[in-house]
């Protein structure tokens, strides 16, 4: 069966292109008067008067935009905004319960200092929120501007300010764990990257491209099951949606980089370089271990497009050549890229499946070590964002709950969890680093919890008809 044209038009446009605007603003509303909602709504997608900037797609651009909006809705959202229950009962469990339902959170490993009940986004003792508005910007004049001018819409509509945080980019597009970001994103079937503006994958990218379906509700698009993930949800709503798992996370930079000096001193590695390698799977650069396995090989832009994920962790059918690093030698199989993409292999179920689109940015300052002391600075930062999917449940929550932190059966997973993104217990996570058939492996047993969660929502992002088929109810 042919699959249906992407219409660019329709689809919010944080899925299909990363914006690359240095600037991000997510403001959560909870929305009080029901009727004046819905004309916003209304107006946001292009219905009624003028004057207020349109939510952002993918249609084409003739000239790059300053900035771009977004809209995601929660489940309680929509029940605010009086989507019928006979359609309300028709989402999947995971969306309309939300990531702080109690089962849920401690299978995604939000226990302790992740514990919903310490969120400041999303905690079951918290206002509801109902819409969650981002904004991408180049400037932050114009942010500033473009903010005040929503808000004061929202405000006028009746809505409240629930939350709000700015990202902001850090130089050469790294993570507060100083890794290069945003390099591995899934290319979907149907999208010309060059013609929409959006970041240009690797043009050498062993892994195949994804289905629209694996994003996309409705409009006929197939899944990598060979099904959609609309149900019975109506497509007047459902079309061109994805859902969004926004997080909150914060990241401890300092306790990184204590773990790697400390355990190069323990294991009497002169570089932690490749100690934090192993960690993740590829360089801080972003090369990929498999491809170089004994230094960083540094940032190539003029290589990169080329070869940064030209890669997998076994030979294929058509590329025999490729290395096989089925037994972890060059890259761990615990290690972070591996856990979350097994790519080719066979990891539960038919590869390269359950991929997500991350659209998340850095928060807080940069860490800066002083006088080589890694110490803790007490700054919150981290990462806030979407990681979108067409099925919660099936994709990130998957990724989440027994990719990254479930006691996995396989050689050099038993008794780990991610070493990055884990639930570590407090006595100290495990990662298991192979070194040849003839060594002992090398065992990190003190990794401490890095990444905790200080928010989560979970959203439906409509297509411009979905919005403006919420904007119709009555």
């Amino acid at each position: 069966m042919t699959e249906p044209t992407l219409d660019l038009e329709d689809i919010q446009g944080n899925l299909l292109r990363g914006y690359h605007m240095p600037l991000a603003l997510h403001i959560a509303f909870a929305l009080d008067q029901v009727p004046a909602a819905r004309r916003l709504i209304g107006r946001l997608a292009g219905l009624g008067a003028n004057g207020l900037p349109q939510v952002s797609t993918a249609a084409l651009w003739q000239d790059r935009p300053s900035c771009a909006i977004n809209l995601g809705l929660t489940y309680a959202g929509l029940q605010k905004l009086g989507l019928p229950q006979a359609v309300l009962q028709r989402f999947p469990p995971s969306f309309a319960q939300g990531p702080a339902w109690p089962d849920r959170a401690r299978a995604l490993g939000d226990t302790g200092i992740s514990d919903p009940q310490h969120w400041e986004l999303g905690s079951p003792g918290d206002p509801a929120v109902h819409l969650l508005l981002s904004i991408n910007a180049r400037l932050q004049s114009r942010l500033d501007e473009l903010a005040a001018d929503l808000c004061k819409a929202f405000f006028d509509a009746g809505a409240s300010e629930v939350w709000r945080r700015q990202a902001e980019a850090l130089p050469q597009d790294r993570v507060h764990f100083g890794y290069r970001d945003g390099i591995a994103q899934p290319r979907i079937r149907g999208v010309d990257e060059r013609r929409i503006g959006a970041a240009q994958s690797s043009r050498n990218d062993a892994q195949p491209e994804a289905p629209a379906g694996d994003f996309l509700l409705g409009r006929r698009y197939v899944n990598s099951y060979g099904g959609n993930f609309l149900g019975d949800l109506p497509p007047a709503l459902g079309d061109n949606a994805t859902y969004g798992a926004f997080r909150v996370l914060r990241q401890d930079a300092a306790a990184f980089e204590r773990v790697l000096q400390r355990n190069a001193r323990r294991w009497k590695i002169d570089n932690p370089e490749w100690l934090a390698a192993k960690m993740m799977g590829r360089w801080r650069s972003g090369a990929p271990l498999v491809r170089d396995p004994d230094r960083d090989p540094g940032s190539r832009p003029e290589l990169d497009g080329d070869t940064i994920n030209d890669f997998d962790y076994a030979p294929g059918r058509q590329d025999e050549q490729r290395y096989d690093d089925a037994r972890g030698l060059r890259c761990p199989a615990g290690a972070h890229i591996r856990r979350l993409n097994p790519r080719g292999g066979m990891a539960m179920g038919q590869p390269h499946t359950r991929r997500i689109v991350r659209r998340a940015m850095p928060y807080g300052p940069e860490y800066v070590a002083g006088d080589g002391q890694y110490l803790d600075d007490g700054v919150d930062r981290g990462l806030l964002g979407y990681f979108l999917c067409g099925d919660l449940a099936m994709q990130f929550e998957f990724l989440q709950s027994v990719w990254a932190n479930q006691d996995l059966s396989a050689c050099g997973l038993r008794g780990t969890r991610d070493p990055i993104l884990g639930a570590h217990p407090a006595e100290g996570g495990r990662f298991v680093i192979r070194t040849d058939d003839r060594r002992d492996p090398i065992v990190i047993t003190d990794l401490p919890r890095l990444v905790s969660t200080r928010g989560a929502l979970y959203c439906l992002l409509p297509g411009i008809g979905g919005l403006r088929h919420l904007a119709s109810l009555t």
